[in-house]
């Protein structure tokens, strides 16, 4: 068994624009997840940027969101951005309120898949990946809220993971910092809650993505053997693609989930629920 496609779907009816005219960051966003997210905002109205360490990935990301429709090119930028730097946090987020006048929604995607024992782990991996997975969400954050308090409104999605609320074995750094990224939301839902401003996190199972691909080689498995042996632990019986967790974050972002916030929705197939 296998997942679903990954492509975006253009939506169709009246749920075609749930993100008319807003501005999203999406971290992380050159690849996986993270461009799914940012393809299916514009899709659904957004105007998207897409941030990433690594430049080239982004480019190409805003390259193909253009290529499928010409109408986009005012609606997407892609900029590189390291989550690790403050100065560079505040520099890029400035320049989106230049250009845009405002940040509606924070997606904070961008993550360190450090997979291993406590013995194993090293100080600097230790340092790593709190810098990108803890630290690095924290810090856009404190970049965006005060725009999103100016206009007393506004959406901070989260990526957590499964890894946030069960054990599982050599993952010790990786369900640390996951760990950590659900309890910042909740105190950011509580601390932003007067202002109109909603924090969520989701929780992604089994994604096909690259990290993936890299997990099943550090484990010697072929895909195939991987995803036979995965597909055993979900009640849906098949992995998840980048495509149905963007669905999910545009719609919690939208007016359609106003009440909900301080939450985490565990988008995993059933995998936690066996």
């Amino acid at each position: 068994m296998s997942a679903a496609p990954e492509q975006a779907t253009k939506p169709s009816g009246d749920w075609s624009r749930l993100l008319p005219n807003k501005v999203v960051i999406v971290t992380g966003a050159g690849g996986g997840i993270g461009s799914a997210i940012a393809h299916t905002c514009v899709l659904h109205g957004a105007r998207v940027v897409v941030a990433d360490i690594n430049k080239k990935a982004a480019d190409e990301v805003v390259t193909k969101i253009i290529s499928e429709d010409e109408t986009k090119k005012d609606f997407v930028i892609a900029i590189e951005l390291d989550v690790t730097d403050e100065q560079a946090i505040q520099n890029a987020v400035k320049s989106v309120v230049d250009k845009w006048n405002t940040v509606d929604i924070l997606v904070n995607n961008a993550a360190i898949f450090t997979l291993s024992s406590v013995e194993n782990t090293s100080a600097e991996a230790w340092t790593n990946i709190l810098n990108v997975n803890v630290r690095g969400y924290a810090l856009m954050a404190k970049a965006v809220v005060p725009h999103l308090k100016k206009q007393r409104s506004g959406s901070i999605i989260q990526l957590a993971s499964i890894s946030s609320w069960i054990a599982q074995p050599d993952f010790v750094p990786y369900s640390t910092t996951k760990g950590a990224v659900l309890q910042m939301t909740r105190n950011l839902a509580l601390d932003l809650g007067p202002f109109n401003i909603r924090c969520n996190a989701i929780c992604p199972g089994t994604i096909v993505t690259s990290a993936t691909t890299n997990h099943a080689a550090n484990l010697k498995l072929t895909m195939d053997e991987f995803v036979t042996q995965e597909t055993k632990k979900q009640c849906l019986k098949r992995l998840g693609s980048p495509q149905e967790i963007a669905n999910f974050i545009v719609f919690l972002a939208s007016d359609l989930c106003h009440f909900a916030t301080g939450a985490s929705f565990l988008v995993d197939g059933g995998y936690t629920t066996i």
